[in-house]
């Protein structure tokens, strides 16, 4: 272990962590999260192409998805548990099924020219159409134009410590795809006059917590670090 927990029954009593004597544990502080599609469907791109975003690459959208995420709320896990009932009503348990939850939700910053409403309107229009309620994938022969490879993707969900280089918590969801259009969204007050950020449900198949994850966190975060030191050194143009 990076740190040691040899001193935790002294803080028992107090819950009163910090300081700088051997043995305290550094709390948790959330709020440093990234995210990364590591694969969108290929076709996305030509359904927002000529839309008022102008997006015209996948690594477009991949940049623009990662850099406007304000938040993520991962999906939980239940274990449920049988019940059984004796003489006298005693009960007593033991475990079931495991329920995870398969959905997690991301809010995201839109900006002018809506990227954000872009991406997503596109990617629900590609599954299906919202005038006639099918999709425009061809499905071939083979089947495979109309795949779950063909209009769902991976994303990467980690969070660090306050360094954003210390990987904390780190997940892959595979068979990503959003589950809202999000039209209704893009209504205006004029007693409300504020940002827009765009919270999208996406579907998960899957979500991975094995230590690859972990290895491709890292080196997507090296790759982030370089983006850094660009901002620390960047001097305006006078």
């Amino acid at each position: 272990m990076k740190f040691s927990f040899a001193e935790l029954n002294n803080n028992i009593l107090t819950r009163k962590f910090g300081g700088t004597t051997v043995g305290i544990a550094e709390p948790y502080v959330t709020g440093t999260h990234f995210i990364w599609f590591a694969k969108i469907p290929s076709k996305l791109t030509d359904y927002t192409t000529n839309m008022n975003s102008g997006i015209s690459n996948s690594e477009q959208i991949q940049n623009i998805l990662a850099a406007s995420c304000l938040s993520v709320t991962p999906p939980g896990g239940t274990l449920n548990k049988i019940e059984f009932t004796g003489l006298g009503g005693i009960r007593w348990s033991v475990p079931g099924n495991i329920d995870y939850g398969n959905s997690v939700s991301v809010k995201f910053l839109e900006f002018m020219n809506t990227p954000i409403f872009d991406i997503m309107h596109g990617w629900v229009k590609m599954i299906r159409d919202y005038r006639t309620g099918i999709t425009s994938l061809i499905a071939g022969d083979s089947g495979e134009g109309y795949s779950k490879k063909a209009y769902a993707g991976t994303m990467l969900y980690f969070t660090t410590a306050p360094d954003a280089e210390t990987i904390q918590y780190y997940v892959c969801y595979d068979g990503v795809f959003p589950t809202r259009d999000p039209q209704d969204m893009m209504g205006s007050d004029v007693e409300s006059v504020s940002k827009l950020d765009i919270e999208i449900e996406f579907n998960v198949d899957y979500a991975w917590h094995e230590p690859w994850v972990k290895d491709r966190c890292k080196v997507l975060i090296n790759a982030l670090r370089a983006s850094k030191e660009t901002v620390e050194n960047y001097r305006p143009v006078s």
